[in-house]
């Protein structure tokens, strides 16, 4: 199987992760999954609650889930931030995303992807005044 991302193209998106995150309290994860078991959007969704994603204090966490071998992308948003920009936006994040990983530039996908999602997440929940707490890891979660 050929890899998604080089570690120095998973550092970069770790690093886009954490440059988002900085600015809002939300929290960003990608994984990335081997094969689709049930559908992509069902894979997802026990993802979303086996990395505890519904367990920030805002209920602002977004999931990008890929299964690169199938061809697979799914954009989850927790209640609090779904509530803020509804279904056209993850279809827009999913769209951009898109337009660079056909030219095989997984990196810039997701960091593109990050990069759109950040933005939202920092409009609609602003870091707070007190420290900012990372509610959740920053790495790339693999079930490969």
């Amino acid at each position: 199987m050929v890899k998604f991302l080089s570690s120095e193209e998973e550092k970069r998106v770790i690093d886009c992760i954490q440059e988002a995150e900085a600015a809002t309290s939300g929290e960003i994860r990608i994984h990335l999954q081997g094969k689709v078991n049930k559908t992509a959007w069902e894979d997802a969704l026990a993802v979303f609650d086996r990395l505890k994603m519904a367990e920030t204090q805002e209920r602002n966490g977004v999931l990008v889930f890929i299964v690169p071998k199938d061809h697979q992308l799914v954009i989850i948003g927790d209640k609090g931030i779904h509530e803020k920009v509804m279904n056209h936006f993850w279809v827009e994040v999913r769209d951009e995303m898109l337009k660079h990983f056909r030219d095989k530039d997984f990196a810039g996908g997701l960091c593109t992807g990050v990069k759109l999602i950040g933005a939202k997440l920092q409009k609609h929940f602003p870091p707070g005044d007190t420290e900012q707490t990372n509610e959740l890891p920053d790495d790339i979660s693999y079930d490969m």
